[in-house]
């Protein structure tokens, strides 16, 4: 049998000029009220894809982010794989909010 190579990957600084945009964006909030995750998928209007330029489509609500993501997936809204990748870990932060009651804010780092 062959010896296993192991490759050892160090993470590069993420360049936003990089970035390819997916063909829907989503603006996610906590609705503390009625205890859910609300996801708003916009449709980019035009071809310079212009952040917060589009029409709404979809509004999805759920108490936590493995069915909210696998339902967006089932719509097919997410092509890219970072797209899918960003969408969990804000799914993810979303539903940690929810559980504990602090504000949510999209995009922001902690």
């Amino acid at each position: 049998m062959l010896p296993h190579r192991i490759f050892e990957i160090r993470a590069e600084k993420h360049d936003e000029s990089e970035i390819k945009l997916d063909r829907h964006f989503f603006v996610i909030n906590v609705d503390h009220e009625a205890k859910e995750i609300v996801v708003e998928a916009y449709e980019y209007v035009g071809d310079d894809k212009k952040p917060g330029s589009g029409r709404l489509k979809f509004v999805f609500r759920g108490k936590n982010s493995i069915d909210l993501f696998r339902t967006i997936l089932k719509y097919d809204l997410v092509t890219m794989l970072d797209h899918a990748a960003y969408l969990g870990y804000e799914l993810a932060r979303a539903e940690e909010c929810l559980k504990t009651g602090r504000k949510y804010v999209q995009d922001e780092m902690e």
